[in-house]
């Protein structure tokens, strides 16, 4: 350490930084009959109501057009899984129309809401919002993931069981179940050790 030297004494001078300005968009350029994170309720924001649920994708291998859809509940953390053929988004809506056949109770109180990223598999917010049978599906920021935090680290969760290159095609739906079921299961400090499971009994 060199005490009385400035940045003017020195050969080499230390370039400033500049900070890139970047105009937020509400949804991407693509998307824009969806509607934004911006728009939707501060009690949802907070978790106060329940049957606000974020979606995505999961991945397997590369090259392989297998993929995982996920369903996470943002105040119960309750999480639903399913194959699903490919990213398109006919196959997406297809695997939240089975959802139907597993979800009990009033289907329209359970899911009221859908937050999705921008990937092209979700942007069709009318069919995707018919498919759940819920009242609004609301878009992330584009690149801001932890918009949809629930759903992150329910992603992370699962792959603890499914690392990143794992061969989607090898799964057994009964398989996926079991996963699906320790993860609900699973006591959770943020709810004094109830589980998700729980959580969504006393809540649905």
């Amino acid at each position: 350490m060199f005490l009385g030297i400035s940045d003017k004494d020195l050969l080499q001078k230390k370039k400033a930084t500049k900070q890139a300005v970047r105009k937020v968009r509400k949804v991407a350029w693509n998307n824009r009959a969806g509607k934004s994170i911006e728009e939707r309720p501060e009690e949802v924001n907070q978790r106060k109501e329940f049957g606000y649920w974020e979606i995505d994708l999961v991945v397997g291998r590369q090259g392989s057009k297998l993929v995982i859809l996920t369903l996470v509940e943002r105040q119960t953390r309750k999480s639903i899984y399913g194959i699903v053929k490919n990213k398109t988004q006919k196959e997406v809506l297809q695997a939240v129309r089975r959802t139907h056949r597993r979800v009990k109770g009033d289907f329209t109180q359970v899911f009221k809401s859908i937050m999705a990223d921008n990937g092209s598999e979700f942007l069709d917010s009318k069919g995707l919002q018919k498919a759940a049978k819920c009242d609004e599906v609301y878009y992330a920021h584009p690149f801001s993931s932890w918009e949809r935090g629930s759903n992150e680290n329910g992603n992370r969760i699962l792959r603890r069981f499914l690392p990143k290159g794992t061969d989607f095609s090898t799964l057994n739906p009964r398989d996926l179940k079991r996963i699906e079921d320790w993860v609900n299961n699973y006591p959770r400090k943020i709810f004094g050790y109830k589980t998700a499971n729980d959580m969504y009994a006393a809540a649905a």
